[in-house]
């Protein structure tokens, strides 16, 4: 099952308003689609992540650096005026009494702050520009955003759906991004995988065959890295479902047929 952290209340660096973010507490991973980006179906594909953008004045921001005003608790039970009186003369053995003074107490400005929302290309090309080129993770992890943004109207079982969706980001902007992340892998052995997702999606296939073969066993990089390489064997540039539960359920009814 998966879980969230009560409201986590920030400040945003641009209008000082407040804003909520919820941690990820516990995730469930069973039947989820693993596409050959490295992106996956799930809740978190669907939250902000590190980088956020404020609901009030639209400024793009890094979590890290906003500071963190309060962590809320969840809002408690409302009681009733009898079991108010009861639990007073009876004394607040379960601590409800204490929980609800406790969240009277916090300013209604903090309780009702708005969640953050996630950003779209264009917040992610706006993070990009106010970049500090002192933190290169901070550009692999926006661009590696865009790479998926960009291949987002492509992940559906459907074909005709495919056909009329539209891709959120231009070509051209989309391949300078990606030829952007390949300068950044190309000597950071732990994106080489990703780095041969890249040049097999440019139709650069020997190139990503040589790549996916040189990866390190860890016990998960090069099974990924081997289906990533058939795929270049077969000079398939498209994205590619490569695991998940439509996986299992077309390898399912493979065997009944």
């Amino acid at each position: 099952m998966t879980r969230f952290s009560p409201p986590i209340i920030h400040q945003c660096p641009a209008c000082a308003g407040y804003v909520a973010r919820h941690a990820l507490i516990s995730m469930f991973m069973d039947g989820l689609d693993h596409w050959s980006d490295g992106c996956s179906s799930g809740v978190w594909n669907f939250m902000h992540g590190p980088v956020a953008r404020c609901p009030q004045c639209a400024a793009v921001f890094w979590w890290e650096d906003t500071p963190e005003v309060q962590r809320l608790t969840w809002a408690p039970r409302s009681i009733g005026p009898i079991m108010r009186a009861l639990t007073w003369l009876t004394g607040d053995r379960s601590g409800r009494l204490k929980e609800l003074r406790e969240w009277q107490a916090i300013a209604d400005n903090l309780k009702t702050a708005e969640r953050a929302d996630t950003p779209d290309y264009v917040d992610l090309f706006r993070a990009l520009a106010q970049l500090d080129p002192s933190k290169p993770d901070r550009e692999i992890y926006l661009r590696r955003r865009i790479w998926w943004i960009a291949s987002d109207h492509l992940r559906h079982r459907n074909p005709k759906a495919v056909m009329e969706s539209q891709p959120a980001v231009p070509e051209g902007e989309a391949i300078a991004n990606i030829l952007r992340l390949l300068e950044l892998f190309e000597h950071d052995m732990k994106h080489q995988v990703e780095r041969g997702e890249l040049l097999r999606q440019l139709g650069r296939f020997d190139e990503a065959v040589a790549v996916l073969k040189a990866v390190k066993p860890d016990g998960y990089s090069e099974v990924k890295a081997m289906k990533i390489e058939r795929l270049a064997r077969a000079r398939d540039s498209a994205l590619r479902l490569l695991s998940g539960g439509e996986v299992e359920r077309q390898y399912q009814r493979s065997r009944v047929w």
